[in-house]
């Protein structure tokens, strides 16, 4: 407990520093005014995955086929109007459900963003994270089905490079769910012109019910990187990748300890929206615990595991490739992604359908300084 208190306490302490002295570092270099704003800030997106995995003693077929609204009213305040607390919804429905809505999360912060700094705290958007995260960390399904965070994050972005630290608080300790958290971190950058490099960690406690004791566990990822990207007629991107984690199982008698491993390689190359890209993974399986069941006689399986599952490849290969159309129209507002994907894992090559399109709108509804006399 004292380890989780002094997480959240050093968390707290960044986004203090962000959004104050990042104030005071602006005070001398420019004469910011005083900045009041009323504002809404929102996105409708619809989703399409169908997932085509028969045959394969991994994953299974499953199609996502949904709605997402994020509708949120905000005030702006503080000098350059740096300041913002935000309060809304995440709202989700599957299509042919008979529920009028599957999903609702709240959304309630207080942001600091300014050109190069930004802080949060409270229940926000994933969005709102500015790290790299592959999807051994996150699947696709993750980000459409849970993309908030409840908890604090701070991060410093710039054209050269990025760095952040995040705590989500994402399971409260009850009968019917785990205490769970996971605590972020990346950082990365540009160097010698066409080449970028960085790290991203992930620690998640998993831990128990009130119900019952003695079933925590532990799961820890490192991914560290190092890429180039340049133009020659097309955009290149290449990247190399290496992937290691620690999990413990701590019930298990002989301390169910796993340490998976393995490398990446990536590429894409793309040119007037259309692309094609590729990665291939090969290394051990990434979730060694998947099938596990605690004491609650549930498996671990999704709740332990938020990347694609995929990754737990029996054979020591999963390779994905896709080939789509993705753009961005009405400065960035909309934005459309389809995307065909073949995905290999060993044994048979499997197809997937996804299609994205997506809205935002962040009208500013009333404006202080347009109405003074």
């Amino acid at each position: 407990m004292t380890k989780r208190f002094s997480i959240v306490v050093l968390l707290l302490i960044l986004v203090a520093y962000v959004a104050q002295g990042q104030d005071v570092a602006h005070a001398p270099a420019c004469e910011e005014t005083e900045h009041e704003a009323l504002f809404f800030d929102g996105e409708v997106a619809t989703h399409f995955d169908n997932a085509e995995y028969a045959g394969n003693e991994i994953g299974y077929s499953r199609t996502i086929f949904a709605v997402k609204l994020t509708p949120a009213l905000g005030y702006r305040f503080g000098k350059g109007g740096h300041h913002s607390v935000v309060a809304g919804a995440e709202l989700l429905r599957d299509f042919g459900s008979k529920e009028f809505l599957n999903e609702a999360r709240l959304l309630a912060y207080y942001r600091y963003k300014d050109d190069k700094w930004g802080a949060y705290a409270g229940a926000f958007k994933r969005d709102e994270l500015v790290g790299h995260y592959s999807r051994a960390f996150f699947s696709d399904s993750t980000r459409i089905y849970n993309g908030t965070v409840q908890g604090v994050a701070g991060h410093y972005l710039s054209e050269r490079m990025f760095a952040e630290l995040s705590v989500d608080w994402n399971g409260l300790y009850s009968p019917d769910t785990r205490e769970e958290f996971r605590v972020l971190a990346s950082v990365g950058g540009n160097f010698a012109k066409w080449f970028y490099a960085g790290l991203s960690l992930s620690l998640q406690h998993y831990a128990n019910k009130s119900t019952f004791h003695g079933n925590v566990v532990d799961n820890a990822l490192a991914n560290a990187w190092v890429g180039s990207r340049f133009k020659a007629f097309f955009d290149f991107d290449l990247r190399l990748g290496y992937l290691q984690s620690y999990q413990r199982d701590r019930r298990q008698e002989d301390g169910g300890m796993a340490l998976p491993k393995g490398g990446e390689f990536y590429f894409r190359v793309s040119r007037w929206g259309l692309f094609v890209d590729n990665n291939l993974y090969f290394g051990d399986n990434m979730m060694p615990f998947y099938d596990l069941k605690g004491k609650d006689r549930e498996r671990y399986a999704q709740g332990l595991y938020t990347g694609d599952v995929l990754y737990s490849t029996r054979s020591g290969i999963y390779n994905r490739t896709g080939i789509g159309y993705e753009q961005k129209f009405c400065d960035d507002r909309v934005s459309v992604k389809a995307e065909m994907v073949l995905q290999y894992t060993g044994q048979k090559v499997m197809c997937s359908q996804l299609v994205g399109i997506a809205a935002k709108f962040a009208p500013t509804i009333y404006d202080k300084s347009k109405h003074k006399k």
